[in-house]
């Protein structure tokens, strides 16, 4: 999923990785560093491997940039049982794995739920996906920002009018359960304090708080 550059192929001393987020890794000294850091297009979030890139930030971003507080967490130790009965939802709605042929409904309620797959084809082929439905529509959702062999990223978005329900909560547990049955490391990265509470409800266990760098 998205774009891998380095300097050099064979012998790279910095690579960046071009997805929602940008994230810049290696050697910030580097020649081609400052030519990376110039061509980031805003706006845009960006995750370094060290501190030592923030002075080459601020001295091609200036004032424009900005920083973020975000927490990544690792995963906990599930308990089944709590895990399906997340899961219960009121009654009115249901909750279900996004069938292929719900990709494109699903991506209309929230866009971030899908925009990192390069088409709906693609998210319908290897993109994973649970909602929650009331009435007809989705509310409520928790997707694979971000897919490899062996790691799930979450994404979750619900309607501002269905918020503290639960709704959220039952579409991430059945999220774990996904990756628990299929090999795959949940991962949960949280932008925000109740993005953290939510992690912390689920199970997610050992945050660590990190610098995110932005320009609007």
């Amino acid at each position: 999923m998205g774009v891998v550059r380095t300097d050099d192929p064979d012998r790279p001393r910095i690579a960046h990785i071009d997805l929602d987020f940008d994230l810049l890794t290696g050697d910030s000294t580097a020649p081609e560093a400052e030519e990376v850091v110039r061509n980031l297009s805003p706006p845009f979030s960006l995750v370094v491997s060290s501190g030592a890139w923030e002075p080459l930030l601020h001295r091609v971003w200036g004032e424009a940039l900005q920083t973020r507080t975000r927490v990544a967490f690792q995963p906990g130790d599930w308990n089944g049982a709590r895990l399906r009965n997340l899961q219960s939802v009121p009654k009115g709605f249901s909750l279900r794995r996004i069938p292929a042929e719900d990709a494109g409904r699903f991506s209309e309620f929230a866009d971030s739920l899908v925009y990192n797959f390069a088409t709906l084809e693609d998210y319908a082929e290897r993109g994973v996906g649970f909602g929650i439905e009331h009435d007809g529509r989705y509310v409520s959702g928790c997707s694979s920002f971000a897919l490899s062999s062996h790691s799930l990223e979450f994404e979750i978005q619900t309607h501002e009018d269905f918020r503290r329900r639960g709704l959220a909560s039952a579409c991430a547990a059945a999220m774990i359960d996904y990756c628990l049955n299929h090999g795959l490391r949940p991962c949960w990265d949280a932008h925000n304090d109740m993005s953290a509470a939510l992690a912390t409800k689920l199970g997610f266990a050992n945050p660590v708080a990190y610098t995110a760098y932005e320009v609007g």
